[in-house]
């Protein structure tokens, strides 16, 4: 015990000294180790913020492949800042099993059910919606894009035609994302069920075995189906119709000698082939004379889901900092500006991603566009995510930025626009280069002198 006591009191002994001997040497404990590094060794870090030269301007998104979506919107919206955006879809039905034909069974009706979960726009504005039957091929694997003219696949006239109103409700009595009586958050589900005519029905309850033994034969037989968005001069909504789902199915209601109500269903699965369509119209908006003008920037970013609309940016001083020595990037983050005034942000959800790209050239001169370096370290830092408490979108390019610096890339800028662009209709309106708040890019870096 007694050599213990001794052995601690060395110790405390010792480290006081240490500590009076280090406090000597400087008052302040920041320049302690100093002395250990060559005066040209020292670094000084500082800080820039890039706004003055960066310009931006707003484009059509171009053409967006609509092919195996994991959402389908439906609907025309008449958005009060985007102007009118339409969405319809066509889909493959597939097999389950046989259908019973036994015990002398008899078709009572076709219905189509579709289930959907969010509305995007109003919910008192009627929406006409019509069915056709397919009379050309979906393809699997075929690349299909927004333009595509889906009409043109039909056979003859609609065989069902419906006037709806979307609803949107929300479920008091669940417990997920801690909803409430008082404050419910989980949305309900809805249905939209579209009463098919008897000649498909009947075609259908036709199909003999050899058809209904392979889905593959089964769509030489039956193409499947497409849904139509009748036009809308004001107000209107999008659906977001949950098709690869339990509920969302084409449905035989039939009877038999020993049963009343049976049923057999033809389901959209993962293997169906869907193609949406969107249709913009931006004549009525407040930026439609400085769209897809390089040259006549906006001072503000209208980014829109659907293959809607994209921003160019291009930062022409990245390039000086190649001409730079003894320079460290530290961090380096573009940053996007939510205008509260001119857009209806708090009305309408905000994208809640969204992407910035590089741009590339490729072997024939033209624009490509790939994701920074950073996205290839971290996804989750390469960022892009939306921040409700300062309304900002950050981006980290510092990888991007030291690639340019080092000149293993060129700077041809980059395109910025919002995530989940064939699934899901979302927009927003940022902060423009010209505005006084403006476009950022902060950096920071070190230098060593």
């Amino acid at each position: 015990m007694k050599k213990e006591l001794e052995a601690r009191f060395k110790f405390v002994i010792g480290f006081v000294g240490m500590v009076i001997v280090l406090w000597s040497c400087s008052n302040d404990p920041g320049k302690i180790g100093l002395g250990l590094l060559p005066v040209g060794d020292l670094v000084k870090v500082r800080q820039v913020i890039e706004k003055e030269t960066i310009k931006a301007n707003i484009e059509t998104d171009g053409n967006l492949r609509t092919d195996g979506p994991a959402y389908s919107l439906l609907g025309t919206f008449n958005d009060p800042i985007f102007g009118k955006t339409t969405a319809d879809f066509a889909f493959q039905l597939r097999l389950n099993s046989f259908l019973d034909h036994t015990n002398n069974a008899q078709p009572d009706s076709l219905v189509l059910y579709l289930v959907y979960k969010e509305v995007y726009g109003d919910t008192i504005t009627p929406q006409n919606l019509k069915v056709y039957e397919l009379g050309s091929d979906l393809v699997q694997d075929h690349k299909y894009y927004q333009d595509t003219n889906l009409k043109g696949f039909v056979m003859n006239d609609a065989i069902a035609e419906k006037y709806i109103i979307p609803k949107f409700r929300r479920d008091s009595s669940s417990t997920l994302y801690g909803s409430t009586k008082a404050l419910p958050k989980d949305t309900v589900i809805q249905t939209i069920a579209f009463k098919l005519n008897n000649s498909l029905m009947q075609k259908l309850w036709a199909a003999d075995s050899l058809t209904m033994s392979s889905n593959d034969l089964f769509l030489k037989y039956f193409k499947g189906l497409y849904i139509e968005a009748g036009d809308l001069n004001q107000a209107g909504a999008l659906m977001k119709i949950w098709a690869v789902a339990t509920g969302s199915q084409l449905v035989i209601h039939y009877h038999n000698s020993t049963a009343d109500s049976l049923s057999y269903a033809y389901s959209i699965n993962s293997n169906s082939v869907r193609v949406s369509r969107f249709v913009h119209d931006y004549s009525k908006t407040v930026f439609a004379t400085n769209l897809d003008k390089e040259n006549n920037p906006d001072s503000l970013i209208y980014l829109q889901t659907t293959g809607g609309l994209r921003s160019k940016i291009l930062i022409p001083d990245l390039s000086n900092w190649s001409d730079s020595t003894n320079i460290a990037i530290n961090q380096a983050q573009l940053v996007f500006q939510i205008d509260t005034t001119n857009s209806e942000y708090a009305k309408y959800i905000n994208p809640e991603q969204l992407v910035v790209s590089a741009i590339g050239k490729n072997k024939a001169g033209l624009d490509s566009l790939y994701l920074p370096a950073d996205y290839q370290l971290s996804a989750l830092y390469y960022g892009g995510l939306y921040n409700s408490i300062d309304k900002t979108y950050r981006f980290n390019i510092a990888k991007q930025l030291k690639d340019i610096i080092q000149k293993k890339k060129e700077n041809y800028g980059f395109y910025v626009g919002t995530a989940l662009r064939n699934e899901t209709y979302r927009q927003t309106v940022l902060k423009g280069a010209s505005s006084k708040t403006g476009i950022r890019l902060e950096i920071t870096y070190s230098k060593i002198r």
